[in-house]
């Protein structure tokens, strides 16, 4: 059968959907999708494209790209096979990840816009994994309730004007770009039920007191971790804390502007540095 060709236009916004091959995960746990949502990212920067929403699904993904005059393919094909590496590398596999080619929806209006951030941001509801759209995690959804965005992804500013509709929770459950795009509500809800391997979350002082140990023991054994102790530190007392990292920044007195630099310095190596990705995944498995 031929492949059709992509509906694109000079400077479009298209929604996109990548989904795991035969619907397996792509996601096993937290550490999956943080270095996910780092890769996107690297790529937005590097083609200089815009992101004004996203969820991580379980076994797929929603992104709803400008891309600003750039080509989506060279885009997706850079995240896809940077994450692939990852993760195959992590669980010691081969093959395909990835179904096939990416979906892509031209965005064609503003009422198709708005009706497709919706969409995207009430998949977890639909497929019964939360029953109110801010209390998931993996999604955009909460960026536009003035909640930080740590690694810089989302676009906000296109969309505010739109921004009463996007947080209204009761916004319709039918929209542009369904599809199949997504597994059945029942199918995904009984998949996350098996899996809840998610990171361990400690309080706040629980959390410092371990990290301090590991990372110390980390340095006894000449471990590298690029002279970057202090944003390591931050970085992962924001992830396995129950805190945010705006509220971590509090406590430790350091302007959420330091807290920031300091993620986005450690993000940045994690995706650059694949050694340094590894010493950073030791301390957070071995919690």
């Amino acid at each position: 059968m031929c492949r059709c060709s992509r509906e694109k236009v000079e400077n479009g916004i298209y929604h996109i959907c990548v989904r795991g091959n035969n619907r397996q995960d792509i996601f096993q746990d937290d550490i999956d999708r943080q270095q996910y949502l780092m890769r996107v990212r690297h790529y937005l920067e590097r083609y200089k494209m815009h992101i004004y929403a996203y969820c991580l699904m379980t076994n797929h993904v929603h992104l709803l790209v400008y891309d600003n005059g750039e080509d989506i393919s060279k885009f997706m094909q850079g995240l896809s096979l940077s994450y692939v590496i990852y993760f195959n590398s992590r669980y010691a596999r081969s093959g395909h990840l990835f179904q096939g080619r990416f979906t892509s929806v031209l965005i064609k209006s503003e009422a198709q816009l708005v009706q497709t951030a919706k969409y995207i941001h009430l998949n977890p509801v639909k497929a019964g994994i939360v029953n109110e759209v801010g209390q998931y995690r993996w999604s955009s959804y909460n960026i536009y309730l003035g909640k930080k965005d740590e690694l810089g992804i989302v676009d906000t500013k296109f969309m505010w004007g739109a921004r009463d509709i996007l947080i209204n929770e009761r916004i319709c459950q039918d929209g542009d770009g369904r599809g199949d795009e997504i597994a059945s509500a029942q199918e995904e809800a009984q998949l996350n039920k098996k899996k809840d391997k998610g990171i361990k979350r400690l309080e706040y002082e629980k959390a410092c007191a371990v990290l301090k140990e590991k990372i110390k023991d980390l340095d006894r054994r000449n471990v590298d971790l690029f002279g970057e102790t202090k944003g390591v530190f931050i970085y992962l007392v924001g992830l396995i804390s129950r805190e945010s990292w705006s509220e971590i920044g509090r406590r430790m007195n350091f302007s959420e502007a330091i807290i920031y630099q300091e993620i986005k310095k450690i993000s940045s190596r994690m995706v650059d540095s694949p050694h340094f990705c590894k010493s950073i995944n030791k301390i957070i498995y071995s919690v």
